[in-house]
């Protein structure tokens, strides 16, 4: 046998190319094996046949003269066959079962975050989600969680929405995340599994319910003044038909005393006595009602807007200042519900000899890019400089606004 390897160096050389050929084969089979774990006679089997193949090679490296070529070929032949078929094998079975590397490229695909930590905050498995979280959240890996999960139960970490057993956070790309809290028993022992839920999309409508919902109660506040107004339009409404009433029996007392003086047999004059007597008596006793008073309307509207307001002195009851004034008050509850957001407002009144001063103010946020006169503020300078006063408007550090008003009708007024 060893003078025909010497003959044969060529095909001598093939054996050996494919006794190396099958040696590396069924190691890369064995090592799949190994790795799926699910296989463990088999991978015994691949074993021997590796263990096999490398004793045909070294046979034919040293030209060891043991069993004939013929025989050598067909073994060879056998174990092509056989590696092919437990290569098929192999790879339909694993197709259909997972392994642990699939686990775990499957663990780390979820969108959802999630880390299993044993008692103490030591991770045993977490995903590449619940990791991107804490960094962005902490800006440090993520090797203590329980440490992590009391930190967003604090609810003082950047973003922190709620706290406490379920704590919600909002990244600064508007993204949130509810972190949840189970504990779960596996072997005999005890672990904690965190679980991170993307919720951006339950969080935004809930920020948009929250919008809608103030602009509905700021609606409501406004139906509620609105209504309140139409209640004193109507008191103002029977006070002009009474005063109407009035104005008419006036009228037919001056009738009255016409026609005694122009025919005196044919007019009573008891009866024209009478009639001046009750005219009279009407007018000098008229006294306006507590909800007759000027500015009384705009600051119950402020009451039930929801802002309080505080006046400090007493407001003019000038005539030819009263609709100033009162618009006034009007645009700076308007202005501070709607611009500064504020719920306290502040009217101080100084009075000088010859003029007022009104100072209005607000606890709302101050204008950053200053006031733009439009709309309320434009017709209240026009109505100010009309009767001969002025307007200021104040922007840093607070927004103020101040009116000079002449106590003395100014003479082309009407």
């Amino acid at each position: 046998m060893t003078d025909f390897y010497a003959e044969h160096s060529t095909l001598t050389g093939l054996l050996m190319l494919a006794g190396l050929a099958m040696m590396f084969g069924w190691l890369s089979l064995t090592i799949r094996l190994i790795q799926v774990r699910n296989f463990r006679k088999y991978t015994a089997v691949s074993v021997g046949f590796t263990l096999l193949s490398f004793a045909f090679y070294i046979m034919l490296r040293i030209r060891l003269e043991i069993m004939p070529v013929l025989l050598l070929i067909c073994g060879f032949a056998v174990q092509t066959v056989l590696l092919t078929l437990a290569a098929w094998m192999v790879r339909r079975q694993t197709g259909s079962q997972l392994s642990s590397m699939s686990f775990k490229e499957a663990f780390d695909t979820l969108p959802t975050g999630l880390c299993f930590y044993q008692e103490g905050g030591m991770p045993r498995l977490v995903n590449l989600q619940m990791e991107y979280l804490c960094r962005r959240i902490t800006g440090a890996h993520l090797s203590n969680a329980e440490e992590f999960f009391w930190y967003l139960r604090e609810g003082n970490c950047s973003g922190s929405v709620t706290g406490g057993e379920s704590p919600i956070i909002c990244l600064s790309d508007g993204t949130a995340f509810c972190f949840t809290h189970h504990l779960l028993e596996y072997q005999g022992e005890m672990l904690h599994e965190l679980i991170a839920a993307d919720i951006t999309e339950q969080y935004q409508m809930t920020l948009e319910m929250e919008r809608k919902q103030k602009q509905i109660r700021l609606i409501n506040k406004r139906l509620r003044a609105l209504n309140s107004t139409m209640r004193f339009i109507i008191m103002e409404k029977e006070v002009l038909s009474l005063k109407t009433k009035i104005h008419d029996e006036l009228g037919k007392a001056l009738l009255l005393c016409r026609r005694y003086l122009m025919h005196p047999k044919e007019a009573e004059a008891e009866e024209i006595r009478a009639q001046w007597r009750v005219s009279f008596g009407l007018l000098l006793n008229e006294k306006r009602e507590t909800w007759q008073k000027p500015y009384l309307i705009n600051t119950k509207q402020a009451t039930l807007l929801g802002v309080k307001l505080e006046v400090e002195g007493d407001l003019p009851e000038e005539e030819h200042l009263i609709r100033v004034v009162d618009t006034a008050i009007a645009v700076h509850i308007t202005n501070v519900l709607r611009h500064a957001e504020g719920d306290r407002a502040k009217i101080t009144v100084e009075s000088y000899a010859g003029y007022y001063i009104l100072r209005f103010t607000n606890n709302g946020r101050p204008p950053v890019r200053g006031v733009r006169e439009s709309g309320g503020l434009s017709n209240l300078r026009h109505m100010a400089e009309r009767i001969g006063g002025g307007m200021k408007i104040r922007s840093l550090p607070a927004y103020e606004l101040s009116l000079r008003l002449p106590k003395q009708k100014p003479e082309g007024i009407l």
